[in-house]
């Protein structure tokens, strides 16, 4: 096997790719999933939907604008694709998205209701999911709570 050579954009060379490719030496990892920053957007606005009923009286008409804000910020967006490992076909990271609601739920954005009580609303089933628990767990990045809680106080104003 010959020696490997890192790539980079100087140094690129297509037909020695278009050659591995023909000689069946090129392979792609298509267990990663590609989705589009459109679907994630659009797939976590449906799924949050289902839980609008719940948005506390102060932040009714805001609700919209920190979901777009969220949606927005990139750091958010990277956390919200779904990893490569996940098993069924959803459109989105559902345990990142349940530390967000849960955030938003300890911030007075969301009623206080129990996580079954979420977890039954966002998943429409009365099983247990392994979703509910994500709720109150909050990130491990300090840096994303912080974003999260400027968000929520620059709709208020």
């Amino acid at each position: 096997m010959a020696k490997l050579k890192k790539v980079c954009p100087e140094n690129f060379d297509v037909e020695a790719l278009m050659m591995a490719a023909r000689e069946g030496r090129l392979y792609i990892d298509e267990s990663k999933k590609n989705v589009s920053n459109e679907t994630v957007k659009k797939s976590v606005r449906t799924y949050v939907n289902r839980i609008k009923g719940c948005v506390t009286t102060k932040y009714q008409g805001m609700i919209n604008s920190i979901w777009e804000k969220i949606l927005c910020t990139d750091e958010f967006l990277e956390l919200l694709r779904p990893s490569s490992s996940s098993r069924d076909d959803r459109k989105f990271n559902t345990y990142n998205l349940m530390r967000i609601i849960g955030i938003l739920r300890d911030n007075d954005v969301y009623q206080s209701y129990s996580q079954r009580k979420y977890n039954s609303l966002l998943e429409q089933t009365t099983q247990d999911s392994p979703y509910r628990r994500y709720l109150g767990m909050g990130f491990e990045d300090h840096s994303l709570l912080i974003k999260l809680k400027k968000i929520i106080d620059d709709a208020k104003l």
